[in-house]
Parts: structure tokens; C-alpha cells; sequence
């Protein structure tokens, strides 16, 4: 991997997955939505709606797991936290039975749940795969120099927000609409 190159580990049944669950029921809960624009608020309604969004964030914050390798180091993205770790604070990666862990020079060992434990793996061997890509781009980039650290920060995932924002606003509604 080249040094500008930026590259995404993520399973392909978490893209199938996040697709199917925004459509399953982000599409419901849209056409919800529209049905309470032309004919007024209704409290049954907004409760599906609102239930609807939140399976939607959920599923979407799940699916959204993945590992983001560039040129600064490793990010290991979940569904509440993201961590940037510096290529030199890697200490090891490795498959803990079935579960993709990075553990950092400070003995800190972060779970990917993007590539936590699944039966299915233990067939495809996705997370093997994940583990060896990461350890080539290790080896190609130990840069030893500076004193970055590893940031904990939350995870931005903007439809998986706007759904639980949206799912907030149907309580909220509900409530004031009464039964």
C-alpha cells in the first residue's frame, strides 16, 4: 500500500446488511412521514415511526464498523467510539478467537466489532484476512518518530445520527399529540 493510499477493512455482510436494514425500515418509517405530512400528525404512527428509526440507527451504528488504514496509522471504528492509533503504537494484531484485536504499546487491547467473532469466519476466515492486510501495512510503515498518541473520540455516523435524532423528534411528538 502506497504511502497517499487509504484503504477500508470492513465485512461484505455489513454493507448488505446496512443496506437492508435502511431499507427494511428506514423506508417504512419515510413513507410514514409522508402519510403525516398530508393528513396530520398521528400518535400510533409516530410510535412505529419512531421505533422504526431506532432500529435503523442501531443497525446502521453496527454495520458502520470498519478499519481504516492510511498514512497516519490505524483507525479502529465502532459503533461509539473511534480510535486513530499511530502505525508506531501498534504493538500487535492479531485474530483472538474469531475476534480482530489491536493491542497498542500501552498494553490497551481494542476490539474491532467490525470483525468480532461470527460463525460464519469461522469458515470465510474474514477476520484472518483483515489481520494479515493489517500486518502488511505494518510492516511496510514503522515510523518510529513523534509522539502522536492514541485518541479515543465518538464515531460519526451521519444517518445512523439523523435516524436517532428523527426517532427523538417522534417521541417528542407523540408525547404532545397525546392517544
Amino acid at each position: 500500500m502506497k504511502s497517499t493510499q487509504r484503504k477500508t477493512l470492513r465485512r461484505a455482510s455489513f454493507i448488505a446488511l446496512s443496506v437492508l436494514f435502511t431499507t427494511v425500515f428506514g423506508v417504512p418509517a419515510l413513507a410514514i412521514g409522508l402519510v403525516m405530512v398530508a393528513d396530520g400528525p398521528d400518535h400510533g404512527a409516530l410510535e412505529v415511526m419512531a421505533a422504526l428509526l431506532g432500529v435503523t440507527a442501531f443497525c446502521r451504528r453496527i454495520a458502520g464498523s470498519r478499519i481504516v488504514l492510511d498514512q497516519r496509522g490505524v483507525s479502529v471504528i465502532n459503533p461509539l467510539f473511534t480510535y486513530d492509533i499511530p502505525y508506531r503504537n501498534v504493538a500487535r494484531v492479531e485474530n483472538g478467537q474469531g475476534s480482530l484485536l489491536v493491542t497498542t504499546t500501552q498494553a490497551v487491547e481494542i476490539l474491532s466489532v467490525g470483525y468480532a467473532g461470527s460463525i460464519i469466519d469461522s469458515f470465510v476466515g474474514s477476520t484472518d484476512k483483515a489481520v494479515a492486510q493489517v500486518k502488511a501495512v505494518l510492516a511496510e510503515r514503522r515510523d518510529l518518530s513523534g509522539d502522536t498518541p492514541t485518541v479515543r473520540r465518538l464515531t460519526r455516523a451521519w444517518v445512523a445520527d439523523g435516524c436517532a435524532i428523527g426517532m427523538l423528534v417522534c417521541i417528542l411528538l407523540a408525547l404532545t399529540v397525546g392517544s
